[in-house]
């Protein structure tokens, strides 16, 4: 056990823990994750079967990195531990007792993600005969997701307790069931099936849990019931790092966790990713916080580093375009484009950013854009898989019956679903029973036969890298694409290639059967969730909310936009638990830096096509960052036109020009060929003035 050596002596003292409920308080960049993989690896060497350890974390990436984190530490024997999201511990513990509640499910139902359950909502407003342009489906399905989770007593309008129901009856109707079902179905078998919980509580001897500070209450009961008989729980996080209120994460859990199994504490303060100016900035500005369970001084032995920066623009553009060239600057030093980040309150506010990136030629990704699994060309292939495994799915079936297009109109899809209804069967099964056109039925007929072909070549294949080539061919869906013949269905078709190596690695990564591999993919699939998306190992700048990037770290980190009523938000000056939680979400951004910070502000912004004049934000004063003049000056924001004709200025890229008018701030500069004539802000950092 040579890498208990490699742990300090916090992290030590937590790993050697005798047993019974501990909670270790883990600052940020104080090694969570080598504490938690460490302390089962420990466990296992200490003669615990690896079977009866649970641990559960909140992303399926955290979660495999931790299992390979144990195995190397201990062998291919702590491969039968249960490390788990706590969705695929749900998951996990419905497909072997779900048909047990009284619902009617079957152990083979489908989960479903956000943009599914939006779309049965929208069907279900139609079938009510309500006017869809009066509700707001995002709104309606964060409204049912807060009331079956228990933080909604009642709904305020009965039309909206009536889509409620009937949404649900149509998830069990149709054997699907949701992320919220997902928690809410095995706390109840436990709450209500003693047999179900009784198995539970003695399956695990051990319960580890990571980023404890993101649990929400169902979520700490489940942990609660399961835990009850050993109380051998072991929970890792930072409360200070609690962001995720608006997904139901509770904060008061850390308290809760301390006064219901009496846990001892311990905390982690060594921080080994930040140097200590940066650290400092956050220390002072969470020491604001009051509600604190558990407070912390983060130090590391990285050294003093560099100040932090704040710079004050007098304008959103000036301060989008001081950011690029400190980006280009940094860059120019050594540091990867890859390593640094720009982090805003909101996703509204990246589009300057990402337009003075366009401009300057810098490469950038957006992180936490549409997931991979939300596209539409990825739901349709996931969907004809489905309909092929199990053609009584009419969620799936009515997603791809007239995709590509098979002349079935929508009257078409009416009258088979109310023959469906009529006889009792599903929607696959009234096709030839269904009052059509001659021309419907004639394309409803080959649309059947070519589900029944595609199960029939299923039960052929051995290997998961057969289905997709197969699938598309069959399908006629890439010939689709290709017709459409514009830029968008190359990165559809594109994509379409890079679901063929989801399932092509999926026969590696999985045992079994044919069928048993493709269902533990599908069930992968449907469990992942925005937080999952991978870094790209292309040298881009993330531009990113602080949600996003929670858990990563980057050598410099730009928190732009820091100003009152947009961060903290206007809302959450209102209510101080609220701008508690804004002041955590700071926090976290300070420190994913590792080596330099920067905080910027503009006097005026531009906010829904009005120009506002700001303030800086409360944070900045709070973390008593010093005023530190930036290591490379633009020309400076003083007042009055500092540039003149004739003058002669140098570019970082586009060398040395010469001023030939300025009109307001905007210089007009004759560079040298290939470069020409460019209209530059005469205070963007990338110019310099030169003496005549």
């Amino acid at each position: 056990m040579n890498w208990l050596a490699t742990l300090n002596e916090s992290q030590l003292k937590a790993v050697i823990h005798p047993g019974g409920p501990l909670f270790v308080v883990a600052g940020a960049g104080t090694g969570k994750t080598k504490t938690l993989t460490s302390r089962i690896a420990y466990l296992i060497m200490n003669g615990v079967s690896p079977h009866r350890i649970l641990a559960v974390t909140f992303t399926n990436k955290a979660a495999r990195e931790m299992k390979t984190r144990v195995i190397e530490m201990t062998g291919p024997y702590a491969t039968e531990v249960w490390l788990y999201t706590f969705h695929a511990l749900g998951l996990q513990i419905l497909r072997r007792h779900i048909a047990e509640l009284p619902y009617g499910y079957r152990p083979n139902f489908n989960v479903i993600d956000e943009e599914d359950g939006k779309k049965i909502i929208q069907e279900v407003i139609k079938s009510l005969e309500l006017d869809v342009k009066m509700f707001s489906l995002k709104h309606l399905k964060n409204l049912i997701s807060l009331y079956k989770s228990r933080r909604l007593d009642q709904f305020e309008r009965t039309d909206e307790e009536k889509i409620y129901q009937k949404y649900q009856n149509y998830l069990r109707e149709n054997q699907l069931v949701d992320f919220d079902d997902l928690l809410l179905y095995p706390l109840q078998l436990f709450e209500d099936y003693p047999k179900v919980r009784d198995h539970y509580q003695l399956a695990f001897e051990h319960i580890l849990v990571d980023e404890f500070q993101d649990t929400d209450i169902i979520q700490y009961k489940l942990l609660k019931i399961m835990s009850m008989r050993h109380k051998n729980v072991f929970v890792v996080g930072d409360p200070d790092q609690s962001i995720y209120a608006f997904r139901g994460a509770n904060y008061e859990n850390a308290r809760l966790f301390t006064k219901d199994f009496g846990a001892e504490q311990i905390v982690l303060e060594q921080n080994y990713r930040s140097t200590n100016h940066i650290l400092r900035a956050a220390n002072q500005l969470i020491n604001y916080n009051f509600n604190r369970p558990a407070a912390k001084n983060l130090e590391s032995d990285l050294g003093l580093g560099e100040l932090p920066v704040i710079h004050h623009a007098q304008n959103d553009i000036r301060e989008s375009f001081y950011v690029v060239g400190e980006i280009r600057r940094l860059n120019q030093l050594g540091v990867r484009f890859d390593e640094m980040a720009v982090l805003y309150r909101n996703n509204a506010l990246s589009r300057l950013f990402e337009e003075a990136m366009i401009k300057e030629g810098l490469p950038y990704v957006i992180y936490g854009g549409i997931s991979f699994y939300e596209r539409r060309e990825i739901k349709d292939a996931l969907a004809y898989i489905r309909s092929v495994l199990d053609p009584t799915q009419d969620f799936y079936i009515k997603r791809i019956i007239n995709v590509p297009k098979r002349s079935i109109g929508l009257v078409s899809i009416q009258k088979i679903e109310q023959k469906a209804k009529e006889l009792g069967v599903s929607m696959f099964e009234a096709i030839p029973y269904a009052d059509l056109t001659p021309s419907a039925k004639q394309s409803l007929t080959l649309f059947r036969l070519m589900i029944e072909e595609m199960g029939s070549k299923f039960d052929e294949m051995e290997n998961l890298a057969e289905i997709m080539p197969y699938l598309m061919g069959k399908t006629g869906y890439i010939d689709m694409l290709r017709a459409e013949n514009d830029e968008i269905a190359d990165d559809r078709i594109d994509n379409l290639k890079e679901l063929q190596n989801v399932f092509t690695r999926g026969d590696q990564y999985y045992e079994g059967t044919f069928f048993e591999k493709l269902h533990q993919q599908l069930d992968q699939i449907a469990l992942y969730s925005d937080q999952d998306q991978e870094l790209d190992d292309v040298n881009r700048v993330r531009l990113s909310t602080y949600h996003q990037v929670k858990g990563l770290e980057f050598r410099a980190v730009f928190m732009v936009v820091m100003e009152e009523n947009i961060f903290p938000s206007d809302r959450s000056l209102m209510n101080p638990v609220e701008l508690e939680e804004e002041r955590r979400i700071a926090y976290v951004g300070i420190t994913r830096a590792k080596e330099k910070l920067y905080m910027s502000y503009a006097d005026q912004r531009m906010v829904y096509g009005t120009m506002r004049y700001s303030y800086p934000s409360r944070f900045i004063q709070e973390s008593r960052v010093s005023f530190e003049k930036p290591s490379f000056e633009g020309i400076s924001e003083g007042k009055g036109h500092l540039l003149k004709t004739g003058d002669k200025i140098e570019h970082n890229v586009f060398g040395i020009g010469v001023v030939i008018r300025v009109d307001d701030d905007v210089a007009t500069i004759a560079f040298g060929m290939p470069h020409g004539i460019k209209k530059i802000l005469e205070s963007h950092p990338a110019l310099r003035k030169k003496n005549n």
